[in-house]
């Protein structure tokens, strides 16, 4: 039976994939898939809230791969598009952090260099650490943008509206919001068409980014770390929805793991709010697969007693795993 993506793209051999089915691919990495009709859903999930952020998603797909290349990258990873996943987060993030406009020249300019910078840094940061790195350069360059912003003219902090207070908890709205939220999008429809892009990826992940959203959205509104209109908008849902396919993926496609990847991710997140950091953005999820890692390695080198003298692959898949 043909996957989803080949009734809509033709076949393509391994080494023949075109530019722009790279550049789809990438934005497909924003929840670690590499296929071009999860792109497009995830680039319909954007344009239905805000056309502009998907310009700046768009623009930003096109230009990362070609970075990559014009670093000297040659590899298999600029087919999966994973060089995308950065550089879509980074222009995710302006619009909805920032102000922005069609005729913002200044704005436009920050979103080109900033993804130049955030694909050297990717190179870079894959160079030096032994472990994935996930969205930790996105991360840096955002932290960056948003510490210079009371200092440059061309950085406005974006018009934000109190949520409303509703008459009770929306728990559907609330884990779809979730959904969306994973590209800073907090609607029910981008919610919806981000996980009909992940069934059209791979329905196991699909079950495992929905889990996530409820997983967040349950514990953070139990222990009230966000008032009722803040659980309703999936502000704590998202880093449940990335934790969990993040463990998915880079752990050994584990159930159980994704599940605690969603826990640890929702449970940190005022953790990190508490250090002074006011935009944790994907910080949480991050950290989050990066301590369910460090516990595989713990576990492989003291507490596998099954394995004891005989040599094991890496449980984390740490190794196995491409990195951005």
């Amino acid at each position: 039976m043909k996957a989803p993506v080949d009734y809509i793209f033709p076949p393509v051999a391994p080494g023949d994939v075109p530019y722009w089915r790279r550049a789809l691919r990438g934005c497909s990495q924003l929840c670690f898939q590499s296929n071009e009709l999860t792109g497009l859903f995830f680039l319909a999930a954007v344009l239905v809230a805000s056309p502009i952020a998907a310009a700046y998603m768009a623009v930003a797909a096109v230009l990362a791969p070609g970075g990559r290349m014009l670093l000297g990258e040659r590899s298999p990873i600029l087919e999966t598009g994973m060089p995308g996943l950065n550089p879509c987060l980074l222009a995710l993030s302006l619009p909805a952090f920032f102000q922005t406009g069609w005729t913002d020249v200044g704005m436009w300019l920050v979103l080109v260099v900033g993804v130049a910078v955030t694909v050297v840094l990717v190179r870079l940061l894959v160079a030096l650490l032994p472990f994935p790195i996930l969205v930790l350069p996105f991360l840096i360059v955002f932290w960056v943008l948003w510490a210079l912003e009371p200092h440059v003219d061309f950085l406005q902090p974006a018009v934000s509206v109190a949520p409303v207070a509703t008459a009770a908890f929306q728990p559907v709205e609330a884990v779809l919001r979730g959904l969306g939220q994973t590209m800073f999008l907090p609607t029910v429809l981008s919610g919806l068409l981000f996980l009909a892009g992940m069934l059209a990826s791979d329905w196991r992940q699909a079950v495992v980014a929905l889990l996530g959203a409820v997983i967040g959205t349950v514990v953070s509104y139990y222990y009230r770390h966000e008032a009722t209109a803040g659980a309703d908008l999936g502000l704590f849902g998202f880093n449940g929805v990335l934790a969990a396919v993040a463990a998915y993926v880079v752990c050994g496609g584990r159930l159980r793991l994704a599940v605690l990847g969603a826990l640890l991710a929702t449970i940190v997140t005022p953790a990190i709010s508490d250090l002074g950091i006011k935009a944790a953005l994907s910080a949480p999820y991050v950290l989050a697969t990066w301590f369910l890692l460090f516990l595989g390695w713990i576990d492989e080198r003291w507490f596998d007693t099954a394995g004891a003298g005989t040599t094991a692959a890496p449980a984390s898949g740490a190794q196995k795993t491409p990195t951005p």
